[in-house]
């Protein structure tokens, strides 16, 4: 069968991880092949230089210089993990892909389109996902949800995480990510918004119902929609 691949996108603290585990556990409860990956990330490679973009708050990085590393990473990501499971058949659950990148580095930095558009056409080839599914929530539920400060998102609640470096972001960066990734939906077809408010379980019913219209044969006995 046909490998797919799936990528889920959105502002931070949208739900991404929490639903790709939960489509996850009910793909492998059907008997689907699946690989979960993410991005930056996926091998010993992008992993490290994961750490470099994500780890290290104190290092100065303009957006082209994240670019570069976020694509190099997605080379390394793309050969050695999402081409191998797409030959084999498999879906592909990743958390990110160059829709971020387009985003962030784009509409948050303020990188021309046609030079994001070079590197990553060099970094992936040409590949592309079936479907990328936006979760979208306002930037002060994904504050929340971080138990980050509406205002100064650095400043966190005692219970949240340390924050990395793209969290520790200005409120205003967050609002342009959130409108890139609206805007760009609205061009593209593969790119398709769910609404990401309310309960885990609500998310995931508005996912599969989307998976089970745009992939009506793929997921035959994945017990879709809910």
């Amino acid at each position: 069968m046909k490998g797919c691949f799936l990528v889920f996108e959105g502002p931070e603290g949208a739900g991404k991880s929490l639903q790709i585990g939960r489509l996850a556990e009910r793909l492998a409860a059907s008997g689907v092949t699946h690989t979960v990956t993410r991005e930056p990330g996926g091998t010993a490679t992008a992993e490290a230089i994961r750490s470099v973009l994500l780890d290290r708050p104190e290092l100065r990085l303009d957006g082209i210089a994240e670019l570069l590393l976020f694509s190099a990473s997605r080379r390394a990501h793309v050969e050695e993990v999402v081409r191998p499971a797409l030959k084999r058949g498999e879906v592909v659950l990743c958390d990110r892909f160059e829709l971020s990148t387009r985003v962030y580095q784009g509409w948050g930095r303020g990188v021309a389109a046609k030079t994001i558009d070079q590197v990553t056409r060099a970094a992936t080839g040409g590949l592309l996902p079936d479907l990328y599914l936006v979760l979208d929530v306002p930037v002060r539920v994904g504050l929340d949800r971080q138990g980050q400060d509406l205002e100064d998102p650095g400043q966190l609640g005692f219970f949240g995480p340390a924050p990395d470096r793209i969290e520790l972001e200005k409120r205003s960066f967050r609002e342009r990510v959130r409108k890139g990734y609206r805007e760009l939906a609205a061009e593209e077809e593969r790119i398709a918004v769910v609404d990401g408010s309310g309960t885990p379980e609500e998310v995931e019913g508005r996912i599969l119902g989307l998976l089970d219209e745009r992939f009506p044969d793929r997921f035959e006995g994945a017990s879709f929609p809910l």
